[in-house]
This record gives structure tokens, C-alpha cells and sequence, in this order.
């Protein structure tokens, strides 16, 4: 405790009523933080728990069977690959739906994505024409045509954006609807059965997103997931967490009240003619993918048309996330400028009402939590040491804080797991169940500090317009196992 006796009693008792002060903000900020996603995740369990009462097998065979079923393109960018852009093709290939094409884009790779690609598909060739006049950055230097099946392979010039190879393909995609997958993912066989049913529900449906999880700790057999285990790396647990509380908790619960902000860019199907007529995907933002969203939302709003986005906690994409501490800060540095430029492109839809709960309820809450939620929690934990050290905050009460605050970070965790295992049986082995819980224990204590860093200086970039492209990933690829246990002769 640092001593003030030597300090004026007058400037003393300022500085006590000041850091106490801001410490009460602080508290009242953490608190409704809190309390606003508490409403959320009730929000997503009521949906989910609904969603599945609705789901059926006998669903899915009467859309696979039906001749109105719309007809879905998937667009897969690949930049860099090779290692698992042939799990990611048979995939979709294998998928259980009538009527699909596959279009990947090779955007300017290094590594040999096409020669890996042309030297297991058979394909030709082609002098096939654009169906859609999407501007596209990057020169297409050829088309080739897979042999017995409806794919196409775009060979273009990088220009080191994600979306303008989504561009690319969607120039060429013919279908009613759009898959955006990446090109280090692979699609469960009924996901788009699933992913679809709302758009067949419901005509007003203008976009859906799916569930993504990790691929690190899976095992394929034949481009289907066989084994689900745990990844090794602690990093990579961390975010098998995340995606979980991402996905199974905040974007079912802001799906659930109208206000979805974002549609994973790794999972996501949209009407083609509502892509076309907004001009494609932003090529110059980070966050193209809510850029997308928000722009629905407020093409629709404008023209007060009728329109849902929903998210669908059924269907299952697997991608590979980064194996690394320094690619994930890499990653979520670009996460937190996308989304500064994100919400600062869109502040003239914040608290009006005409944009309904996204504009009353989700932007401000981004705002206010997401993206200066990071830069706030190194200031308050500034300020509480500060007070504890002058004395003017007990720290007794200190710790007690820091206390609560870890038990409702471990909470929410251990919520997400609980509705996880009560959806799924991927992650139920001892092992995995045993490394999920202890993922949640210690991901407060190792995680958020450096990760609210990243968050914090993504955001000054954001801030200062900072030119930023979307860097190159180590990709390792997909496991892999010959054929099924007793299979052998």
C-alpha cells in the first residue's frame, strides 16, 4: 500500500472519490455486460431447444426428394490449399442434395492448391463465361471444368482479399442459393438439407448460417468425419471453446431475437439474386462477411421489404484454425479492425429504430462490449491496482471481484459445454469432456489478458485506417484414416 499522508487531504479525497468512482462504472459496465448476454444465451437455448423438436430425418428425405428444393452453388476460395483442398472437394462432392455446383476459386496460390487439385479430379479446360457482372479485382486467368461432375476450378490473380475470390466464384455460380465455404473446411453430408430448410420454410428468408467447428483433433475417413477428439494444443482448445460460445450461444440467441450481425464467411448460404443485387461481397473489409449481413439488413429495411436471417444450429462445417499463439494474434487482430471498420461504417443504424432489434439491441451492444470491451478491461484492471494500491479499495474486495468475475467466465463456458453435449455426442468421451472443463478453468487466467491485447490493437488500427490484408495461415490438413475399424480384410 502506497502511503498518502504526505499528499493535501483535499487532492486525497478527490483521488479516493475518483478511483472509486470509476471502479463503480466499471462494476455497473461488467454488470450489464453480463446480464445482456445472460439474456442472450436464454434466448439461444429456448431456439435451439425448438429447433431441434422440429428437426427430422423425414424433413430432410422430403427435401432431398422434392423437385422445388432450390438448387445451391457452393463457393469455396482457396488461397495456399494444398493440404486440405481434396478432403474439402470430396466433401462437397458427397454431399446429400439434388441439385449442387462446386465452384472453387484458386486465388493466386504459391503452394500448388490447382496442380493438387487437377492431378486427383480429372478436369478440362474450359471457355465457360461469367453468368453475373460482380466486379472482380484480381485477373481470372483460367476456368477448368471437373469431368462427371458439376465443378468448376477458377485460377485468378490474388489481390490479397477473401472476398474478391468469393466474387470470382459467384460470378460463375447459376444456382437459386449460395454456399460460402472455405477452403480448408469440410461439409457434414446432410448440412445443406439443413441449412436450406429454412429458406423452403419460409420464402421471406433471404440468408442462414451453420455451425463451424474445428477440424484440429478430427479424423476423415473418405472426406466424412469418423473421430472427434480434442485437439493437443492448448490454443487450440481454447478455441474449440470459443467456437462453441460463439456459435451454440450467441449467434443462435441474436438469430432468436432478429438481430443476427454476423454469418460465418465459412458457413453460410444466401439468395443468390439478393448477392448479385447488392454487388457482391465488400473487397476492401476485413469483416466481409457481417459487412455482407448488415448490408442485407439494411438493403431490405430500406426498401421495407419482408426478410429473415437466421441461423440454424443443426448443420456442421469443420475448418482448421491456427495451431499457433502468434496466428491467432494475428487473426484476432484482424478480427478487431474488421469490426472497428465494421461498426464505424455502419453508426448511422445504431439506436434507430427502423433497423429494428440490429439496430436497437446488436450494433450498440458490439459497440459498446465488443469492441471496446478489450481496451476497457486493461484500464479497469489499471485503475483497481491503482486503488488497492493507495488504500482507497480494499483488497479484500479486489480479490473478491476478480473472483466473481473468473466464475461467470467459467460459467458461460461450462454453459456452452453443457448445451453442447446435450446437442451432440461429437465431444461426450471422457478425454474430450475432461480437456473441454479444463479448457474453461484455465482460459481466464492464460487467454484473456493477451487476447483483450490483440483486441485492443486491432482496434487502434481500425482507428487509425491502418492498411491491413487477411496474411497467410500454416495449414497442416485433415487426419486421415484409409478405411473404418473391421473394415480390413
Amino acid at each position: 500500500m502506497i502511503h498518502t499522508g504526505l499528499l493535501d487531504p483535499g487532492f486525497v479525497a478527490v483521488l479516493e472519490s475518483s478511483f472509486v468512482a470509476i471502479t463503480i462504472g466499471f462494476g455497473i459496465y461488467f454488470g450489464l455486460y453480463q446480464l445482456t448476454y445472460l439474456l442472450i444465451v436464454v434466448r439461444a437455448i429456448g431456439s435451439i431447444a425448438e429447433e431441434r423438436r422440429w428437426a427430422s430425418d423425414e424433413l430432410l428425405s422430403g427435401t432431398f426428394a422434392s423437385p422445388l428444393t432450390p438448387g445451391v452453388s457452393v463457393l469455396v476460395p482457396a488461397h495456399n490449399e494444398s493440404a486440405g483442398s481434396i478432403a474439402c472437394v470430396e466433401s462437397l462432392l458427397r454431399l446429400q442434395y439434388p441439385k449442387v455446383q462446386v465452384i472453387v476459386v484458386d486465388d493466386g496460390s504459391t503452394d500448388g492448391t490447382s496442380e493438387v487439385l487437377r492431378e486427383h479430379f480429372p478436369m478440362t479446360l474450359t471457355d465457360e463465361e461469367p453468368l453475373s457482372p460482380i466486379e472482380v479485382q484480381g485477373e481470372i486467368e483460367s476456368v477448368h471444368r471437373f469431368e462427371g461432375h458439376d465443378a468448376l476450378l477458377v485460377r485468378k490473380r490474388s489481390v490479397g482479399r477473401r472476398a474478391d475470390a468469393v466474387n470470382a466464384a459467384l460470378r460463375f455460380a447459376r444456382h437459386e442459393l449460395v454456399c460460402m465455404i472455405d477452403g480448408d473446411s469440410i461439409l457434414s453430408p446432410t448440412a445443406l438439407l439443413r441449412v436450406v430448410q429454412p429458406f423452403i420454410d419460409d420464402p421471406t428468408v433471404v440468408a442462414t448460417g451453420g455451425i463451424v467447428r474445428p477440424a484440429n483433433g478430427v479424423t476423415l475417413i473418405e472426406a466424412e468425419v469418423d473421430r472427434v477428439e480434442m485437439p493437443r494444443r492448448f490454443i487450440e482448445r481454447i478455441q474449440v471453446l470459443e467456437y462453441l460460445r460463439a456459435f451454440l450461444v450467441g449467434r443462435a440467441g441474436w438469430s432468436a431475437i432478429k438481430g443476427l450481425l454476423i454469418i460465418s464467411g465459412a458457413f453460410g448460404v444466401f439468395r443468390r439474386d439478393t448477392l448479385v443485387e447488392l454487388g457482391g461481397l465488400d473487397a476492401e473489409s476485413l469483416a466481409e462477411d457481417a459487412e455482407l449481413v448488415v448490408a442485407a439488413h439494411r438493403h431490405h429495411r430500406t426498401e421495407r421489404e419482408p426478410y429473415r436471417i437466421v441461423f440454424v444450429a443443426d448443420p456442421v462445417c469443420w475448418t482448421e484454425v491456427p495451431a499457433t499463439w502468434s496466428a491467432v494474434s494475428r487473426q484476432r487482430k484482424r478480427w478487431a479492425q474488421g469490426l472497428g471498420e465494421l461498426l464505424r461504417g455502419c453508426r448511422d443504424m445504431m439506436l434507430r429504430p427502423r433497423y429494428g432489434s440490429l439496430g436497437l439491441v446488436t450494433l450498440p451492444y458490439f459497440w459498446l462490449f465488443e469492441q471496446w470491451g478489450a481496451p476497457l478491461v486493461g484500464v479497469a484492471m489499471i485503475v483497481t491496482a491503482l486503488a488497492g494500491l493507495f488504500g482507497f479499495i480494499p483488497w479484500l474486495a479486489i480479490g473478491l471481484a476478480l473472483l466473481i468475475s473468473y466464475l461467470v467466465a467459467v460459467a458461460t463456458s461450462l454453459l456452452a459445454i453443457a448445451i453442447e453435449l446435450g446437442a451432440t455426442s461429437d465431444y461426450r468421451t471422457g478425454r474430450s469432456m475432461r480437456l473441454l472443463i479444463g479448457t474453461a478453468l484455465l482460459e481466464p487466467i492464460l487467454f484473456y489478458l493477451p487476447h483483450a491485447l490483440w483486441r485492443s490493437i486491432g482496434l487502434w488500427r481500425a482507428i487509425r485506417s491502418t492498411p491491413s490484408e487477411w496474411g497467410a495461415q500454416q495449414r497442416a490438413g485433415f487426419a486421415q484414416r484409409a478405411e473404418a475399424p473391421g473394415q480390413a480384410a
